[in-house]
């Protein structure tokens, strides 16, 4: 598979689960990574992970919210002063909703949501393409991580469903609009993954049920969320490698003619 050194790659909820394992990865790698996240801490831990050392690229940081225009600003002024172009965008970041149904959902919790999963997640797309747009050789990327819950209705709440299926939208009008300069757009889509998603919804909602005990009903033990157990009782979830290893290839030269597309990463949820 091609390489990624040398490459400039955005990446948006790069400090703790799937997308610490992407950083990783492109670091190794040799990328010129700039990587925005709201968990300080987490990316301090990194840092210092032997899982870093020996890599050949180099790190840029911005610490804070996504949803803070000034510092989706910061990150973007950072590639566009250090390397004048952009070869990748990494929309990584996300949060839960509790798995709320719709009559349980406040517009506080609602609004969060969807600010974080789809509304700056359209403002850092539309913001970077200057970046992205005419590229020379290779076309260019934006990956954005949805979900299976894009797919269906019976994963998790009604803020959390509305949001993955507006982003499976934003991506495949992005892949229409901007094929002819050279700007590939794909979603990866992980079905229960073992990533840092409930803990950080833990410490952002501390006063709130982690899990609504009726959405749990519906969603969990109603809908498809757990895969069981294999016949040897392992969990069947997947892994923060499992979607790196499928970004890592959407933003490789093998996919070059992969535009539009969706890639599930889910265990075989959605075949059932």
């Amino acid at each position: 598979m091609s390489t990624n050194k040398d490459r400039v790659i955005l990446v948006v909820g790069g400090a703790c689960g799937m997308g610490a394992e992407t950083v990783c990865r492109l670091y190794r790698e040799g990328a010129k990574l700039v990587v925005l996240d709201l968990n300080v801490e987490a990316w301090e831990d990194l840092v210092e992970d032997e899982e870093l050392e020996g890599g050949l690229g180099t790190l840029d940081f911005v610490g804070g919210d996504v949803n803070d225009a000034s510092i989706r600003q910061t990150a973007i002024d950072i590639v566009r002063e250090k390397y004048g172009t952009l070869d990748s965008l990494l929309y990584i970041a996300g949060v839960l909703d509790l798995m709320c149904p719709a009559h349980k959902t406040d517009d506080e919790l609602y609004d969060y949501v969807m600010d974080v999963n789809v509304n700056s997640c359209f403002r850092m797309c539309r913001d970077c393409l200057p970046l992205l747009w005419d590229h020379e050789g290779p076309p260019a990327n934006i990956v954005i991580v949805g979900s299976v819950g894009g797919q269906v209705g019976s994963s998790a709440g009604a803020a959390y469903i509305t949001s993955k299926h507006a982003v499976l939208g934003l991506a495949r009008n992005l892949a229409h609009s901007y094929r002819f300069r050279n700007v590939r757009t794909n979603v990866v889509n992980p079905g229960a993954c073992v990533t840092d998603i409930l803990g950080n919804a833990m410490e952002k909602w501390p006063d709130r049920d982690v899990m609504d005990v009726d959405g749990n009903e519906l969603y969990n033990v109603r809908g498809a969320v757990s895969l069981g157990v294999d016949w040897d009782g392992n969990n069947m979830t997947g892994w923060p490698a499992d979607i790196a290893n499928a970004i890592l290839f959407l933003i490789s030269d093998e996919a070059r003619y992969i535009n539009g597309a969706q890639l599930n990463v889910d265990g075989g949820w959605t075949s059932f």
